[in-house]
């Protein structure tokens, strides 16, 4: 019940109570009788009752309209111990039909002028006037008149109240929004300092981690299993230089600032003949290649994991606008996610698709899936169900998402398990990778 019902209640009782005094007031003959103050006693309690005891459940129900009902029997009556359909008590009945207006609701209005007219058909038949059919014919024309503007008013008051409410719960959920976002920052920023300290950190090692390559490369280059563990060393040391740089919001280094990474340069010293140029990732990679490059990642580390990539042949060129890199950190986040929630075992499938301009990948795991309320939460950073987990993973991949102008859901799966669907800007041909 808002305020202006619980007034609506409070003015009744007083308003019965001074009206009957006014009445006994200004006219002596009934100062010595105390039938109207008894009267407004009679009608005022149960509606000064009803207030008190307003926040009652059964009580808050009922009051709306037992209070009106119960004052305007009570105005009836003290004008049927005046003058009838004459006595100037009958103002208060037009008195109930404002106070409905602004206190209920269109349907509280009509029931309020209803009953008013019928009590004034009662007084009309208690009292028998002459004539009185006609003036309560009148006085009932002008109740219905004023009830259809207090209707009209209701009504655009409740509108009004139903939109007030929509806007208050539209900023509710924007101030709620607005909330977590923040609070994601500030546990952002909590560990920002330590992800640069790692960044530069991790420069370093790849300096230290380069020169390493350029002792034993000598060696490595007589055998072919060994050329090939060198060539995937190099290509992880550049992942992680491109990896310490994007943390940093660094450009790429030149060729010569990397030490000599294309033919005729510089050399690090004791590696036999040049190294081997690497190309800067190309600003449109193939999904599939992509995705099946970051699925050879995770094998060797997870033998009794299967990877079943679902890609129809036309889609084998699908390529989304951005980077490799990114594209193969977001892939991997996701696919150590669905490894780590099936501990190892399982069958994680993936499904690359198209429609229209954007592409869809889903990601299905064997794991135990996610309860409702950690699937609320799944994206907060810091938050994680895993023992020693960071809580950072699946963050980190719904931001690059977010940046990249895709969508990133995660839902449970239909018998067990997890999906995460990711949607990104597509076009096909011209990949990179």
């Amino acid at each position: 019940m808002n305020k202006t019902a619980e007034r609506a209640l409070l003015a009744r009782p007083l308003a019965l109570c001074l009206g009957a005094m006014a009445v006994v007031w200004l006219n002596p003959n009934l100062r010595q009788d105390t039938l109207f103050l008894w009267l407004a006693v009679i009608f005022g309690a149960p509606t000064l009752l009803l207030w008190v005891t307003r926040e009652l459940r059964p009580i808050e129900r009922i009051a709306p309209i037992a209070s009106p009902v119960i004052s305007l029997l009570g105005w009836g009556t003290l004008a049927t111990f005046t003058l009838g359909l004459k006595s100037p008590i009958l103002a208060a009945f037009f008195f109930e039909v404002a106070l409905a207006a602004v206190s209920m609701g269109p349907a509280g209005v009509v029931a309020v002028t209803s009953v008013a007219i019928v009590v004034l058909a009662l007084v009309q038949s208690l009292f028998g006037l002459a004539g009185g059919w006609q003036l309560l014919l009148l006085e009932a024309g002008f109740l219905i008149v004023m009830g259809s503007l207090g209707f009209a008013m209701a009504q655009r008051r409740v509108a009004g109240e139903v939109a007030l409410r929509v806007q208050s719960d539209e900023l509710g959920q924007r101030l709620e929004a607005l909330q977590r976002e923040l609070e994601d920052e500030r546990v952002v920023s909590r560990v920002g300092e330590n992800v640069a300290r790692l960044a530069h950190g991790l420069k370093n090692a790849v300096h230290s981690l380069r020169g390493f390559v350029g002792l034993i490369a000598p060696e490595a280059e007589r055998g072919g299993a060994s050329r090939e563990a060198l060539a995937g060393l190099r290509a992880a040391i550049d992942d992680l230089e491109r990896l310490a740089r994007l943390t940093l919001a660094e450009s790429p280094p030149t060729a010569n600032a990397r030490g000599g990474e294309r033919a005729g340069g510089p050399r690090v010293p004791g590696e036999a003949g040049p190294v081997p140029v690497v190309r800067p990732a190309s600003r449109s990679a193939r999904l599939a290649a992509v995705l099946e490059a970051a699925a050879r990642d995770l094998s060797p580390s997870h033998p009794e994991v299967v990877f079943d990539i679902r890609v129809a042949p036309e889609l084998r060129a699908l390529a989304v606008p951005l980077e490799e890199t990114p594209l193969r950190e977001l892939l991997t986040i996701l696919l150590r996610n669905a490894v780590e929630a099936m501990r190892g075992v399982g069958r994680c499938t993936v499904e690359i698709g198209q429609r229209g301009e954007r592409c869809h990948v889903s990601i299905v795991d064997e794991g135990e899936g996610l309860k409702p309320e950690v699937l609320e939460r799944i994206f907060t950073p810091g938050f994680t169900t895993k023992p020693g987990g960071s809580g950072f993973g699946l963050f980190l991949a719904r931001r690059i998402v977010e940046d990249l102008g895709g969508t990133l859901s995660l839902t449970a799966g239909p018998e067990k398990g997890a999906v995460a669907r990711l949607e990104l800007p597509a076009h096909m041909g011209g990949g990179g990778a």
